[in-house]
């Protein structure tokens, strides 16, 4: 899904609008959700997002996720100590439940879920698929 959505971002560059929002499902995801933005205020968000969702299976079996997280930031270049003070004090929290919330009154309930324009696309969804209902969207259908 992640290269999906890469691929669309450089296709339709400049003539859709794209918003990414956290859905924690569970508190092990919000913390993910939290990695990643304390990564952002780095300039680093979207290679953390990348690293979180590609290793998901990984961290998401650990009963000690951080080290691993910790490890992608290191990876990314970034600042590990004023990451982690970030991580540790879920600074972004209260924003990422807002997002969390917000979902929830969109009808929300599993991820990945992608808006365009008033459709709404539930799970994972190939290249072209969202590529086409991207052009519609463009053309007003």
């Amino acid at each position: 899904m992640q290269a999906a959505l890469g691929r669309l971002r450089l296709e339709f560059a400049g003539k859709i609008h794209f918003e990414a929002r956290d859905f924690p499902l569970r508190d092990l995801t919000l913390r993910a959700a939290e990695a990643v933005r304390c990564a952002a205020d780095q300039g680093k968000g979207e290679e953390m997002r990348a690293q979180v969702f590609g290793g998901q299976a990984g961290w998401s079996a650990s009963p000690a996720p951080d080290p691993i997280w910790t490890g992608y930031a290191r990876g990314l270049g970034l600042n590990v100590e004023k990451w982690g003070g970030c991580v540790r004090a879920e600074f972004h929290r209260k924003a990422i439940e807002a997002d969390r919330d917000l979902g929830v009154r969109m009808g929300v309930n599993a991820t990945p879920t992608i808006f365009i324009g008033k459709r709404r696309v539930d799970g994972a969804a190939a290249f072209e698929r969202l590529a086409e209902m991207f052009r519609a969207e463009l053309q007003g259908n």
